[in-house]
Formats: structure tokens, C-alpha cells, sequence
């Protein structure tokens, strides 16, 4: 059965120019929504508008990729843009149900009681994690990213030069919305699939690579490598955008995470809703628990 929701019950803007804690700079609204029934969780939006712009192909037909180097476009089509935008709603849709919030102590504002049958205690509420992004956003957006239309027919296999195009936060490439191996195909340790769109969803939302969040050894030495300008290794180019960063030769269980180079979801993952919370209640930090399994629909306390 679908839960109904009526009206935000509260809702504010994040915004964070932050590096700390695995978190990279990001701005998004949010917004918690009551449930019409009583005895149903709460449901907390992150809400993304993103400028989604096709790159008009230039008079030489090239463009630069995260690692400047240079690839061949081809002009979009409206069959095409259309598709790449199916595409990339697709994989932003991936973050949905996928997390949920237990609440602390503290949460308070929606216990619901029945004091004749069950004294001294409150029904409180969990929360469903929900992202929603607009990629046609035009005014007052969060980001705008580009979009570049690859030409196929010149595209060069993985492992030669120019090989796969590296997109980034504010450039997208027409094969995005595909899964695809990073970074040098399948093997024992290394992830089957990587979706690129949804990736740069969890760094809009605030996300660092999964090597920042976790706080890998790997990563924190590419990290003290690039500020201290020796980050020469192909490991550790780049400091928190470094492959070790992405998780590289650290187990499936970090390079598999959406945030490294794979398709996993963890409970790491779920820190953009905690911080929405925060932010909501104006508390600095409160014990918000996430999950990646339902929990139902909220649990009896004991009230003191």
C-alpha cells in the first residue's frame, strides 16, 4: 500500500561549504511530510534542481574531460537529449528506498498517544529517505551542469588514449546514463558497474568519495600527498578525487559503494538526510539512526 502525504510539515534550504567528515560543498532543500493517516513514517525529501544544458557542438568538435584530455562530439538531437534525460532521471531515482532515519529520543514532535490503552507510552514515527531532482529546472537552481554529446564512431576502446571519458561534477557525457567498468573493467576485487549520473547525484547532495567518508589510510595519504604537492602516483593524482580515493585495491566492499567506483548503497551513504534533520531542527547533532532495510513504520516508546 502507497502512504499519502499531505503538505511539508517543515522545510529549509541546506547549504554547506564543507570538506569535513567525507562531505563536500552542496546545496539542496528539504522538506518532512505527515502522513493523511496516523501510524505511518514521516517521509523526508532532499529536493535537487539541476540546469541539465546540451553543449552545442563547437566549431572544432572536441571537448576536454575531468583529465583534460580531449574527446570528439557530435551535435544532439532532440530523440537524443530526450533519451540522456530518461536516463539520468533513471539513476537519480536509484537513491530512493534506499535509506531510512530511526528516530532519537529527542524526536518528540510527532509521538502519537492513546492514554486509556496504552499509558505512558508514544507510537513515534520513522522516516523514508526520498530524493527528488528536477533536471529542468531553469530558475533559482542548485546546479547546472553540461552535457556533451560523445562521437561514437570515433570513441577509442577503454584502454587506449583518449579511452572513457572522465565526466564531472558540472559535465556530463552522452554515455553517462549506461553502466559502465571503472576503471579498467570487471576483476577479482573490482565492482561489475558504475553509474556515472548517479554518482554525481550523491556529490550534489554532499557526498565526498566513498575513500573520504570512510577515512581509508589509502585515501588520507592521497589526500596528504596533494596538499603537499607530491601526488604524482596515478593512485593518488587528484587527492580526494583520487582513484585510491574511489576506493582502488581496498576490497569490493569500498570500491563496490556508489560513492567509489560500484553500485552499492550503504548506510554511510544516508548522511545528506541526517544532516537535513539537523538542519530542520536547528540542532547541531542529534542520535538520528539510518538504515537501509525498512523498519516499519515506527516503534512504542516509553515515556518517561
Amino acid at each position: 500500500m502507497t502512504t499519502l502525504y499531505g503538505p511539508a510539515v517543515a522545510g529549509t534550504e541546506f547549504k554547506s561549504a564543507s570538506y569535513t567528515g567525507g562531505s563536500v560543498p552542496a546545496r539542496f532543500d528539504a522538506f518532512l511530510y505527515k502522513p493523511v493517516s496516523d501510524y505511518n513514517q514521516l517521509k523526508l525529501s532532499i529536493k535537487l534542481r539541476i540546469k541539465m544544458l546540451p553543449l552545442p557542438q563547437r566549431q572544432i568538435p572536441f571537448v576536454l574531460d575531468a583529465d583534460d584530455k580531449p574527446f570528439m562530439t557530435s551535435p544532439w538531437t532532440d530523440a537524443d537529449w530526450r533519451r540522456f534525460i530518461r536516463g539520468a532521471a533513471s539513476q537519480a531515482d536509484m537513491w530512493n528506498n534506499k535509506f531510512w532515519l530511526v528516530p532519537p529520543e529527542t524526536f518528540t514532535d510527532f509521538d502519537l498517544s492513546i492514554p486509556s490503552s496504552f499509558p505512558n507510552q508514544a507510537w513515534r514515527p520513522n522516516i523514508r529517505c526520498a530524493l527528488e531532482v528536477d533536471f529542468s529546472a531553469s530558475e533559482d537552481t542548485h546546479r547546472t551542469i553540461e552535457v556533451t554529446n560523445l562521437n561514437l564512431g570515433v570513441l577509442l576502446p577503454q584502454n587506449q588514449n583518449p579511452g572513457i571519458f572522465r565526466s564531472h561534477a558540472l559535465l556530463y557525457d552522452s554515455l553517462d546514463v549506461a553502466p559502465w567498468a571503472f576503471p579498467y573493467g570487471p576483476g577479482p576485487g573490482q565492482p561489475a558497474r558504475h553509474f556515472v549520473i548517479a554518482h554525481e547525484i550523491g556529490h550534489a547532495i554532499g557526498l565526498g568519495h566513498i575513500g573520504t567518508i570512510l577515512k581509508t589510510p589509502l585515501c588520507q595519504f592521497a589526500i596528504s600527498a596533494n596538499e603537499a604537492g607530491i601526488d604524482s602516483d596515478w593512485l593518488t593524482n587528484g587527492g580526494r578525487n583520487s582513484f585510491y580515493c574511489y576506493g582502488h585495491g581496498q576490497g569490493i566492499a569500498i570500491v563496490g559503494n556508489i560513492m567509489g567506483a560500484g553500485d552499492a548503497f550503504t548506510v554511510e551513504n544516508a548522511r545528506p538526510w541526517v544532516w537535513a534533520m539537523n538542519f530542520l531542527r536547528g540542532r547541531h547533532y542529534e542520535m538520528w539512526r539510518a538504515v537501509t532495510t525498512d523498519p516499519g513504520p515506527g516503534t512504542w516508546v516509553k515515556l518517561s
